[in-house]
């Protein structure tokens, strides 16, 4: 009897490991630390990601004002089935999409966004993964990354200054070998001498702000906790994304042991989608006139290459290291054969926002909370007819648009017609979903929509 008292105790027991006990506690004492993987740290894009992803609703049945709140549950229900809804328009029947791709990104969990000790299970926001994707190359997308990852990198203050970093470190996976940390450190030291000039024009500013040499040592000790890593293929890719973990607790191999994980930064996810295109092809050209069992057993195995395999191994394992981190995934892709121009007028302001479809199969191509494409401002070809001194007389305007720098941004609406109402609404309440900033020698400066 004691012992089917002890098996019935023990039974009750619910065991967690210490990296589950710490993300609780992160979570339940949040005062802690002023670490929060929700935001970027750039408002519209924060706005924007908070209307695909909701943060906490109240508790059932609370009163606000004599006013009782929708019940959590049923508002939970609806933010299910909003979710639902749109990562079934994301590649609808008839679209190009493989059955076994629809099929991997159906077998793909949800971020587990609950508290175990959360008794009423109340969901939570979700982490933000962020897809920054334009038609053609140097269309501003590294930029915007290498802004976040400096917002990300910098601390919240220096002395008197106020930064407004997140004192977070960053891992960034360079998949076109093109990262650049001089422009990194470029655009960090933007962002400093910026807020520096706010913090000397403010009211009781004091003279003599931060010297040289001091900034400079402030940018060397943050770019030391962004954490690059160059993977050749999506197998290594894959592979480097499993070993992060072992990678981040290992405190012998970097300096970055007293900062929360802000952000995984994948620059390009498109890289490899071609030659994984083509091993795909080949790997089922393979399979022709073989048995059904045979081909399912070796895929079973992995002995075979599948593409829709592979990105649901690689999607597993990126939001099993953003669960373990609570952190957000940037990643920029470019959509071949896209179209995504303006109105062909120089100065104008973007009046069209064509939408791009995923440029990533699926389940990657549903991965995303919000989806951006940002475009350079386009400048109009010259007339065929026109005279050679009219052109000679054009040319500095010309000439000014290009030196502006201006990126124009706006939320892809692939699936709009599918998306619910509420988003729709909240976008458009939002400038339409679209923002500006500029790529200059001096740095990367973002432009408020509503003004």
């Amino acid at each position: 009897m004691a012992a089917n008292l002890g098996e019935r105790s023990l039974a009750d027991v619910h065991e967690e490991g210490l990296d589950e006990i710490l993300s609780v506690l992160a979570r339940v004492f949040p005062s802690h630390s002023s670490h929060d993987p929700h935001s970027l740290g750039v408002p519209i894009l924060d706005t924007l990601l908070e209307v695909f992803a909701p943060k906490a609703l109240p508790v059932s049945g609370a009163m606000n004002d004599g006013q009782l709140q929708p019940s959590s549950e049923h508002v939970e229900q609806q933010i299910l089935e909003d979710e639902e809804m749109l990562r079934h328009s994301e590649f609808p029947a008839g679209q190009g999409s493989r059955p076994d791709e629809i099929h991997a990104a159906q077998d793909i969990e949800p971020l587990a966004n609950v508290l175990p000790s959360d008794p009423a299970g109340s969901k939570k926001q979700q982490v933000p993964v962020l897809e920054i994707s334009s038609s053609l190359s140097a269309s501003g997308k590294s930029q915007l990354l290498y802004y976040l990852t400096a917002l990300a990198i910098l601390p919240r203050r220096y002395g008197d200054i106020s930064v407004s970093g997140k004192e977070a470190a960053v891992v960034f996976i360079d998949t076109d070998h093109r990262f650049d940390a001089e422009r990194l450190r470029t655009v960090a030291r933007d962002i400093v001498l910026k807020q520096r000039g706010i913090s000397e024009s403010g009211p009781g500013a004091q003279s003599g702000g931060m010297p040289d040499h001091h900034l400079e040592s402030l940018l060397v000790s943050s770019l030391q906790h962004v954490h690059v890593f160059r993977p050749q293929s999506s197998s290594a890719l894959l592979a480097t994304i499993r070993t992060l973990e072992s990678y981040l607790f290992d405190l012998s191999r970097h300096r970055s042991a007293s900062r929360p994980l802000q952000m995984i930064a994948i620059d390009s996810a498109t890289a490899f989608i071609k030659q994984d295109r083509l091993r795909d092809e080949v790997a089922r050209t393979e399979e022709i006139g073989r048995p059904q069992a045979e081909i399912d057993a070796e895929r079973e195995q992995k002995k075979s290459f599948h593409l829709s395999d592979l990105y649901t191994e690689l999607v597993r394992e990126l939001r099993g290291v953003q669960s373990q981190f609570q952190c957000a995934v940037v990643y920029t892709t470019t959509v071949s054969g896209g179209r995504a121009s303006g109105t062909g007028y120089y100065d104008q302001p973007q009046v069209c926002t064509p939408p791009l479809r995923p440029a990533l199969p699926a389940p990657w191509g549903t991965f995303s909370t919000l989806r951006l494409i940002v475009h350079r401002s386009s400048v109009r070809p010259f007339p065929p007819g026109m005279a050679a001194h009219a052109a000679v007389k054009d040319a500095p305007s010309r000439q000014s648009v290009v030196q502006q720098g201006k990126i124009s941004a706006w939320v892809n609406s692939w699936g709009r017609n599918e998306w619910p109402r509420r988003i729709v609404e909240a976008i458009e309440a939002n400038n339409g979903g679209s923002f500006s900033f500029y790529i200059r020698d001096s740095g990367v400066e973002m432009t408020d929509p509503h003004h």
